[in-house]
């Protein structure tokens, strides 16, 4: 499918509903291409995984690329963020980057990763046109991390980090969920690699998903506990951030250096009034938020070709969209795409 054949049955430009402001505006893509991970996080599945799709059902990465190529067209997508599961566990990723990069509309190209991978791929990805990443980092505690990941290795991880600071794909924000049963330490230690780096630091709510209802809502800490405890340790100013972003900014001179720390509280303080993303599994299949059970089967309709019903189709399913009665999904995080 070529944007030639797309022209043929609907004119290029935005789709006029969306242009109208009858569309709820999606500038930002979440594209998850697998549902492999090499890791097993607690809040992302259980420790014996959760079926894989069968690689019969994943769209191709190039009908990936087609079906990102209709977004960014028609839905007004300027940036794209890959995830997965773990992205960098599927072959081709650099191609997907560079064909997505090229795209004239689309300012950004992004990817979210545990970076045990990254330290051999941070430098073909920078080259392909990724700009940036954002690394998935719960502790700095290596027998903690391995718990958490059940057997990840921390060193992997630092290793993927120092390349895709050696690659200039920056600025590296780093994604840690917040847990009872350890932020105490893991935050300060955080705050700690953060400075010394000049990385930003993103702490995330955890959500319930997936098979650890249980657990999740066991570990459950909110986010205004944390920032907190560290005001009353550390000078903390806030900050404006850009429009759409979930992400609350604020700065923090942690002993005497800068970060810059978000918090994303989908639980304690949704965001989803100002949300302006969209996410498409390796199915091809289209979700409006995280915790929607509903999707549209975005690729296969156009594998079909017909642009107009695509058009259509994206129109009716996005007019839908609606803040979710509650942050859970029974769903694990890596089938939809974290």
């Amino acid at each position: 499918m070529s944007m030639a054949a797309v022209g043929a049955q609907v004119a290029p430009g935005i789709i006029p509903s969306l242009a109208a402001g009858t569309v709820p505006v999606t500038r930002l893509l979440r594209l998850s291409i697998t549902d492999r991970c090499n890791f097993r996080c607690r809040y992302c599945m259980p420790a014996e995984g959760v079926p894989k799709a069968p690689h019969s059902e994943l769209l191709s990465l190039e009908q990936l690329a087609e079906t990102v190529d209709f977004l960014v067209e028609y839905a007004g997508v300027e940036r794209v963020k890959l995830t997965g599961g773990e992205p960098l566990v599927r072959a081709g990723i650099e191609g997907l980057v560079r064909r997505i990069a090229a795209m004239p509309k689309v300012k950004e190209v992004s990817l979210t990763s545990n970076a045990s991978l990254l330290g051999r791929m941070a430098g073909p990805l920078q080259a392909a046109g990724l700009q940036r990443v954002n690394i998935s980092l719960d502790s700095l505690d290596p027998q903690r991390f391995a718990e958490l990941t059940r057997g990840g290795k921390l060193a992997d991880a630092l290793e993927g980090i120092r390349a895709a600071q050696r690659a200039g794909l920056l600025p590296i924000k780093l994604n840690a969920v917040l847990q009872r049963s350890g932020w105490e330490q893991d935050v300060p230690r955080l705050l700690d690699f953060s400075a010394e780096n000049g990385f930003e630091l993103r702490f995330i709510e955890l959500m319930r998903t997936g098979t650890e209802l249980d657990w999740c809502a066991s570990e459950f800490v909110p986010a205004d506990l944390v920032q907190q405890w560290i005001a009353r340790n550390a000078e903390v100013s806030p900050m404006d951030g850009p429009v759409g972003a979930p992400a609350k900014l604020i700065e923090v001179n942690w002993r005497g250096k800068n970060i810059v720390v978000g918090w994303i509280t989908p639980r304690s303080h949704p965001f989803c009034n100002q949300c302006e993303r969209i996410r498409l599994d390796a199915r091809g299949r289209l979700r409006r938020c995280l915790m929607d059970p509903n999707y549209l089967e975005l690729g296969s309709i156009l594998q079909s070709a017909d642009q107009q019903r695509a058009a259509e189709a994206y129109v009716g399913y996005m007019t839908g969209k609606h803040a979710p009665e509650t942050m859970e999904s029974l769903s694990a995080m890596n089938l939809i795409g974290g």
